[in-house]
């Protein structure tokens, strides 16, 4: 199948001259392959039947058109693009039309004997350059699979998306508020870092541990749109706060999901200005330029982006000096192994000088008590995060307002 750009008729959008073209986008269910794997293939056929009839009832509402390419969906949507279709496709590669249609076709569960089962979603324009194109080639790559003990593991996983995806469903979700201060002065705070915590049974308990488990089933961007849209309403709510949030490098490194977000903080910089956007490198990083975009992107628009958690996890030093972050985090393990160790203490104070040749805030993660952070300033950390200073709750952001500290 091949598929253009091509103008279907010309229609005046406004002063400058545009056409009617039709917006091809190229979904795929990523992890239909894994889902057979796990739990047979009459599973996996149910699942590809309801995902099929998710598009065709969005193709309905939208007035476009759905086909399949193989295991491909591709959707067509008549829209206005300007003339320059070069231009056009820059206004289609950012437009939330590509998020909608994610979904449109994933964000509810799909019920089956086996029961709930989450479809992750991957859609993405193909270049809009009049040449033909591959919808096998647009779709996301698969992760690869494993033997009976992954295929355990991954229902498992899938029993853990469903109940963090169902508690963000049922609003149950909320979260804590850690300062990011001064390390010779903590009166002097930074910013708040917004972390997930579910409220099930009226108690605050962190799902982090959780979140792994979406980022192997590819389905944690939900949850970090879910959690970005929260921060930039709680944002709105306060304006005198600075607070950051958590995303993964999965989303970072999705097209329609960042445009969202873009658009959304293009049109409010008195939002942009008071938000952190952390990234999370806990999966590996596999389009580095795509992350760098989005990073670039967040900063014109006067957002501070940080990399969390380096020296842990997936997180590298080249992820450090290629994507340009504001802030560098330093994994708060390298604090802990200080505290009695020569040598840990050396690794401590080399990567903190690492980090402030790249990014203009270095914080340490992870402060329990005075002597962590009189060890962090030792080192030569300027700022800290941790449990030495009390966590806030939603009730307590008006007390806490403050306005973010930049070099």
């Amino acid at each position: 199948m091949q598929g253009t750009c091509e103008a279907a008729n010309e229609s005046p959008v406004s002063e400058s001259t545009a056409r009617r073209n039709s917006l091809c986008i190229v979904a795929s269910i990523r992890n239909l392959a894994h889902i057979e794997s796990a739990y047979g293939t009459a599973t996996a056929l149910n699942v590809r039947h309801v995902v099929h009839g998710r598009a065709r009832d969005f193709c309905t509402r939208e007035s476009g058109i759905m086909t399949r390419s193989g295991e491909q969906i591709v959707v067509l949507i008549d829209r206005a693009v300007p003339e320059d279709l070069a231009n056009a496709h820059a206004v289609c590669s950012d437009h939330s039309i590509v998020d909608a249609v994610v979904a449109a076709l994933g964000d509810a569960p799909v019920f089956t004997s086996m029961g709930p089962i989450r479809a992750a979603i991957g859609a993405s324009i193909p270049t809009c350059d009049g040449t033909p194109f591959d919808p096998e080639k647009e779709a996301s790559a698969e992760m690869r699979m494993g033997t009976g003990k992954w295929r355990t593991r991954y229902a498992r996983d899938m029993e853990i998306a469903g109940e963090l995806l169902g508690a963000m469903e049922r609003d149950e979700l909320c979260f804590r508020y850690e300062k990011v201060c001064s390390a010779t002065g903590t009166e002097s705070v930074s910013y708040w870092e917004a972390l997930l915590c579910r409220t099930g049974d009226g108690v605050p308990v962190s799902v982090g541990k959780w979140i792994p488990a979406l980022e192997r089933l590819g389905l944690v961007s939900r949850l970090d749109r879910w959690v970005v849209t929260t921060v930039i309403d709680t944002l709105r709510a306060h304006p005198g706060m600075s607070l950051g949030c958590n995303v993964s490098i999965q989303s970072a490194a999705l097209g329609g999901w960042r445009s969202t977000v873009i658009e959304t903080l293009a049109g409010e910089p008195q939002v942009a200005a008071r938000l952190v956007i952390e990234l999370t490198e806990s999966a590996p990083l596999t389009d580095i330029d795509a992350v760098a975009d989005f990073v670039r992107a967040l900063q014109q628009l006067g957002c501070r982006v940080a990399l969390d958690d380096i020296g842990a996890g997936y997180s590298s030093v080249r992820s450090l000096m290629e994507l340009g972050v504001d802030i560098a985090k330093v994994d708060g393990g390298y604090l802990h192994r200080a505290r009695s160790n020569g040598c840990a203490r050396v690794h401590l104070g080399a990567l903190i000088r690492l980090a402030r040749r790249c990014a203009s805030h270095v914080v340490v993660e992870r402060v329990e008590d005075e002597e962590d952070l009189h060890l962090s300033q030792a080192c030569g950390a300027h700022w800290v995060q941790g449990y030495l200073f009390e966590p806030i709750f939603a009730a307590g952001l008006t007390q806490s307002a403050s306005e973010p500290e930049r070099d």
